[in-house]
């Protein structure tokens, strides 16, 4: 009798799998903003009062890698969006967010993305799931050889490592005259402790911190909403004008850097053991 309750619920779990497959689809388009408080988060502004330290801030770089996109819809059912590749912003599996235009004081170039593209089944859908990262399968590679999007050398570290999941570089004011003042910040969000062995090499486990946040918002109308990643509220817990001794400019994801643990709990990422009280800086309008 179980094996015969246990093949039905597969029959069943395969059934709801290939009606989804040969449903209408439409196209979809997730818009994502880059705010700082409730200020655009553009090259060409200066911003006041971010973060602890009160700081003055201005963009140098802005990017960001998404992956894993689904909507969820009015049954709970989470639904894959099937991403369209443009050899440029996408592929298959990963998007390039970009929001620098190479104004003001942004190193990149004038092209920007701001927009997840794909097809889903026909529904009505009520949340999004997204992640923050490069899936495992496509981290570890010669990015002069990676198709787009991952051939962007700015948003890599060695082969061992991976990407930038993050590529966020700000130039700072109003730390002089205080010990380990610095004039720049930056956040390079990606995996961590990948084992030995060449750093141009990929590694032969998985890294032990994957760093991938992943968020889920209700109340998300594909059609009408927005996903808002607020930068000043992801710095409200740090000061941005310091530099913590012995390590880089900002956080650079790696265990015992100084700069991290404000910014990893406002991610929704722990660290060196530390769970994070709850993501901060990702909301839907």
């Amino acid at each position: 009798m179980r094996s015969i309750f246990a093949f039905g619920m597969l029959l069943a779990a395969a059934q709801g799998t290939a009606s989804l497959a040969q449903s209408p689809s439409q196209p979809v388009e997730i818009r994502f903003d880059a705010r700082v408080g409730a200020e655009p988060a553009r090259c060409d502004r200066a911003y006041t009062n971010v973060g602890s330290g009160k700081a003055g801030m201005r963009f140098q770089d802005l990017r960001l890698y998404v992956s894993a996109v689904k909507l969820i819809d009015a049954s709970g059912r989470e639904v894959p969006i099937a991403l369209t590749s443009d050899d440029q912003w996408q592929s298959d599996v990963v998007t390039l967010l970009d929001f620098e235009d190479r104004t003001g004081n942004c190193n990149g170039n004038s092209a920007t993305n701001m927009v997840v593209r794909g097809t889903v089944p026909k529904g009505d859908y009520r949340s999004i799931l997204f992640e923050i990262g490069v899936p495992q399968a496509v981290n570890h590679q010669d990015p002069t050889l990676a198709a787009a999007p991952l051939n962007v050398t700015a948003m890599t570290w060695p082969w061992q490592i991976g990407y930038k999941f993050t590529g966020i570089d700000l130039e700072t004011s109003g730390g002089a005259g205080i010990a380990n003042a610095a004039t720049g910040f930056s956040i390079h969000l990606g995996s961590t402790s990948c084992g030995e062995g060449s750093p141009m090499a990929p590694p032969k486990i998985p890294c032990a911190n994957p760093n991938r946040p992943h968020y889920r918002l209700d109340g998300f109308d594909p059609a009408k909403s927005t996903v808002i990643l607020d930068v000043g509220a992801l710095l409200a817990g740090t000061d941005i004008t310091v530099n913590a001794p012995g390590s880089a400019s900002g956080c650079m994801s790696f265990p015992g850097d100084g700069d991290c643990p404000a910014i990893f709990d406002r991610l929704g990422l722990p660290l060196d053991g530390r769970p994070s009280a709850g993501q901060t800086w990702v909301r839907a309008e």
